[in-house]
Parts: C-alpha cells; structure tokens; sequence
C-alpha cells in the first residue's frame, strides 16, 4: 500500500473543446494504485459516466470524480480478504468531503451483488467501470458480469492487479485470467482495461459469451 503523500498533486488534463477545464488529482491517499496507473485509468474515465466496484478509502474515487462526468462509487466499506477485513466507510466518507466530491459521486454503501442490480432495474448505464474488489476467481468473474450488465457500447472496463498472481506471491489472484479471457485492450502496470464492442447493444449482451469463457477458468 502506497502511504499517504504530504500534499495533493493537481495534474492538467486535456479536454474537447466544449468541456470546462477540469484537473486530474491525485489525492493524498493511501492506495495500491500508483500514479502511473492512476492517470490512465482518468485517461480513461474523462468526461464519461464511470461505475466504481470497490473504493476503500476513495484514491480511486477521487481520480476518477476529478475527471468524469459522474461516477458511481459501490463499496460495502468493510473491506476483503485482500484489502484487509476492516471498516473503511468514515475515512472514505471523510475523503469525499475532503476532495469536494459530493455532486461528482453517487455513494452505493453496499456489496456489488445488492447495488449494482438495483441500478440496472432503475435503468442507469455506464460509459466504463472500474473494478477493484476481491480478487479471487469467483469474485472476479461475478464483478466483471456485474459491470457489463451496465457498460453501454464501446465502453470500457479496466481491472487493477492485472499481471499479479502466483509468481508474484498473490497465489489466490485471478484478475489476468478473467481479464484476458475478456479481451485486453491496454495495460499500464497493473492496470488493464478492455472495451464493449460497438455492435453490441449493451455489454450485457456479452453476458452469455462472457459465462461461457468464465466457465473455462474454473
């Protein structure tokens, strides 16, 4: 885990033209994702509606508010067997605040199985996601179906901890398996990310392709 910097870094990002100027921050908090992964993951998220699956303490939250149009942020804020079992939501929460994020971020304090199909059920859709929850095979898996059932065509989704596995003593990781069985587009560190093909009507029309390649992983 990276510790918290001494002060906010504020990093000029490109806009279309008829975008107000907007900065990318990268926000004094403690995270896994590096700076590097940080800013290709707003490269990503610019200008877009983002789904967020697992938040912890809002470094990633706080990316890709700084940048998007709006995100959806679920977490159940009491952490994995990954990130550690412990209540994350008042520093979260806090961080939130801290960083003026209030109206980019829509809070979803509940586990990805609950929240996300509510979202689906009330209609709302997603230019990308982001997932960063557990990262075992069935979680994996089960994120990523959940994310797809709200990405519109051509959007993307990312994965962090791409490449960490047994050979990185990460022995339970499964991120890379479901990520290239998906289809990678890109990587910076451990940062990937796909996209929903254009013909598609929703990603979740890649439901059924997706069950079948997550079968083969099993």
């Amino acid at each position: 885990m990276r510790g918290d910097a001494e002060q906010v870094e504020v990093i000029p990002v490109v806009h279309r033209e008829d975008e107000p100027p907007r900065e990318l921050i990268i926000p004094a908090i403690s995270s896994a994702v590096t700076q590097e992964e940080a800013e290709a993951l707003a490269e990503l998220a610019r200008g877009k509606t983002v789904l967020e699956l697992g938040a912890h303490y809002g470094f990633s939250t706080i990316v890709l508010a700084s940048v998007a149009d709006h995100v959806w942020s679920v977490d159940w804020h009491q952490g994995d067997i990954h990130a550690g079992l412990a209540d994350s939501w008042a520093v979260y929460s806090s961080n939130i605040v801290r960083y003026g994020m209030e109206d980019r971020v829509t809070i979803c304090h509940g586990r990805f199985e609950d929240e996300v199909p509510l979202l689906a059920g009330e209609g709302v859709t997603m230019d990308g996601a982001f997932i960063d929850g557990q990262h075992d095979l069935a979680s994996v898996e089960r994120d990523t179906a959940l994310a797809l059932s709200l990405i519109r065509p051509g959007g993307f989704i990312a994965w962090h901890d791409y490449g960490r596995g047994p050979h990185t003593g990460h022995h339970d990781f499964a991120i890379t398996q479901v990520a290239d069985a998906f289809g990678v587009a890109g990587q910076v560190g451990y940062l990937a990310w796909g996209f929903v093909p254009e013909d598609k009507a929703s990603g979740s029309e890649l439901l059924p392709e997706c069950v079948a390649m997550f079968d083969s992983l099993d």
